[in-house]
């Protein structure tokens, strides 16, 4: 697998680049945080997976609002094509790859062992928005499994055409899953929990955009 390899100049770069090139294509980026104290470190969050824009977004939402030493993964395809994002904390995933997807795993709990933060889309591939159920792989579990004291984060991202030109981005980040519910889980009860979890979460996002509901948001 390929890791992570963070330059200190290319996180500043990028970071200013992100913010000027999602601004440019959106006309806001309205973000809930439903934590009312700080993010855990030791946090994996799990994002939904509907768009090209996803990376993109959830680079942005930990430079404005998480603020943590972020990771993600990305298809071992994409980041061949783009290696330049290992310097922005990207490592590879290859589902389709037995050793290579172990390998990936393993990396992530040792960065979340080091008080890290882990981004992840457990469906893998992009899937409609509106796509029910969201279909998580096992990833997430499996990382739970072996890693002591991390905090699984629910994050729900939803674009929408409203009044203006550019669409909007909204993005929901949730209260950690309360670990009492997945401890003594199966791999693929805890599985189907955090998919229920992060369907539920989406589905309320819907809603709060649906209704034109702007109070939980900051806009950025």
């Amino acid at each position: 697998m390929l890791k992570a390899n963070k330059s200190p100049w290319m996180m500043w770069g990028f970071t200013r680049f992100n913010r000027m090139f999602l601004h440019r294509h959106f006309q806001n980026i309205k973000i809930c945080n439903l934590n009312t104290t700080s993010i855990p470190k030791r946090s994996l969050f799990i994002v939904n997976h509907s768009s090209w824009w996803d990376a993109l977004i959830i680079f942005f939402i930990n430079d404005q609002v998480v603020q943590s030493d972020a990771y993600g993964m990305m298809h071992e395809e994409g980041i061949r094509r783009f290696p330049f994002f290992r310097k922005v904390g990207v490592y590879s995933i290859n589902p389709k790859d037995r050793r290579h997807l172990l390998s990936s795993l393993s990396y992530s709990k040792e960065l979340l062992e080091k008080d890290k933060t882990v981004w992840m889309f457990p469906q893998g591939d992009e899937q409609h928005l509106e796509k029910r159920p969201l279909e998580f792989s096992n990833g997430a579990s499996y990382i739970t499994e072996h890693t002591e004291g991390v905090q699984v984060i629910p994050v729900s991202l939803y674009y929408s055409l409203e009044h203006t030109k550019k669409p909007n981005v909204y993005a929901l980040i949730g209260q950690p899953i309360d670990r009492s519910l997945y401890k003594k889980l199966s791999r693929k009860e805890k599985t189907r929990l955090f998919e229920k979890k992060s369907t539920e979460q989406l589905d309320d996002l819907k809603q709060f955009v649906i209704q034109e509901k702007e109070e939980p948001f900051s806009f950025y």
